[in-house]
């Protein structure tokens, strides 16, 4: 009987400290969720996304030589080196509308369906059967000669949007402004900014795969 006793009693205080464990950590999720700020599993997705379309950018293009890297399948279609180029300058671009959209009225951060939303426009962007308008101030010309200089110059700079993402505190929930086919937060606006760079090495994989892309000595 004591050791039942004592068994019931130990499973009792488990029990208990469970129950106050999940109830800690949906206080934690909730108070999250109440300010504009990412939460930690929107900070993780975001980071994850960031530094992932980095590295598959940067090996794309890493060792390719001048014919390789300035061949385009046709007139009109852009090189590994053009699609770098604008990728590269489109970061700050990107960071920018973001950052200017934190100056905006505050706004109560989406509920329910932001997961569904970010995932959503990490689809619509990767699908390159679908064409974008691009602003005359990312169209590439011709700034980098190798794709050595490409990489250091989208290193810096993503690596400063990667340390800004892991740090912030900022309410990037509860600032939007239009595009992207309807209202987005700056937070997605970050989480774009990843998934161009993305859709872009996808572009360079296509003409690398051209039949007629120049081998490698």
């Amino acid at each position: 009987m004591k050791i039942s006793h004592y068994a019931t009693l130990t499973a009792l205080i488990i029990s208990a400290s469970m129950t106050a464990t999940l109830s800690r950590v949906q206080a934690v999720s909730q108070a999250e969720q109440a300010g504009g700020a990412m939460t930690s599993a929107e900070r993780a997705a975001l980071l994850d996304q960031l530094t992932k379309s980095k590295q598959g950018f940067i090996d794309s293009i890493r060792g390719l030589n001048d014919a390789q890297w300035r061949f385009k399948p046709n007139p009109f279609k852009w090189s590994a080196a053009e699609c770098a180029e604008h990728i590269i300058v489109s970061e700050d671009f990107l960071f920018g509308i973001s950052q200017q959209m934190l100056k905006s009225p505050a706004q109560p951060r989406a509920t329910g369906s932001a997961q569904q939303q970010d995932e959503a426009l990490l689809m619509r962007v990767a699908d390159r059967s679908q064409k974008f308008l691009n602003p005359d101030a990312l169209a590439p010309k011709g700034k980098f000669k190798n794709p050595d200089e490409a990489i250091a110059e989208f290193t810096a700079r993503r690596d400063r949007n990667i340390e800004y993402a892991r740090t912030t505190n900022d309410d990037l929930r509860s600032h939007f402004g239009s595009g992207l086919g309807g209202k987005a937060d700056a937070y997605q606006y970050l989480l774009l900014m990843a998934a161009h760079s993305g859709r872009h090495t996808a572009q360079i994989k296509e003409v690398e795969a051209n039949p007629k892309y120049p081998v490698a000595p």
